[in-house]
């Protein structure tokens, strides 16, 4: 299982990387309740351009973490806004790793056209030590409805979500979370490549 995630790390990290999916949603972030985070995200396929996004999250209780965000990018792309809602079905026990299902919803503009889009990303997630510190590697498979608005069109779309959240080792910023993601298109999909950092607060 730990060299399957190490691998899944490294293609993360090499492979054609789409924009956070899962993000920090999965991490455990214990007693702290509120998440701010920000991400550079680089789409490099189907309506190129870099850009950065702000994400709030907030920590329901132990099964539940909901998060809502807005980004802007250049080039083909605009502005996005999300929500989402992370359900935990299993949690990260002993060998078992955990296993959530996370609900979407976005709205982005590319090639001047809004496309609304409704989903889910069933994700597995495994705390492991790395190093003497302890990561969370995860992978998710979102499935997406997508509503074209102007052209009055519709489509599905699958992609393979790839990343990993740890605490950086940062003096003096021991609660700072970093992620990294990548996806992968299966389907109707785009690419880009993550990264993001992360303040726990009360």
């Amino acid at each position: 299982m730990r060299n399957t995630l190490i691998g899944l790390l490294f293609l993360t990290l090499t492979g054609s990387a789409v924009a956070s999916t899962v993000g920090i949603s999965n991490h455990p972030f214990l007693m702290k309740k509120h998440v701010i985070s920000t991400e550079y995200n680089n789409y490099n396929n189907a309506g190129s351009g870099a850009g950065l996004q702000l994400n709030y999250l907030r920590k329901i209780n132990e099964d539940l973490n909901v998060n809502a965000g807005f980004g802007s990018t250049n080039g083909d792309r605009g502005t996005r806004v999300f929500l989402g809602a992370d359900m935990q079905v299993f949690p990260d026990y002993g060998r078992q790793p955990r296993f959530s299902m996370k609900g979407l919803l976005e709205s982005e503009t590319i090639d001047g056209d809004r496309i609304n889009s409704y989903g889910i990303a069933p994700t597995l997630s495994k705390g492991l030590a790395f190093w003497g510190k302890e990561a969370f590697p995860f992978i998710a498979l979102p499935i997406k409805l997508n509503l074209n608005e102007n052209e009055r069109e519709y489509n599905t779309s699958t992609a393979l979500a790839m990343g990993i959240t740890g605490r950086l080792p940062i003096d003096g910023f021991k609660n700072v979370v970093g992620n990294i993601e990548t996806n992968i298109s299966l389907e109707n999909s785009y690419s880009a490549f993550v990264m993001g950092i992360s303040l726990p607060i009360e």
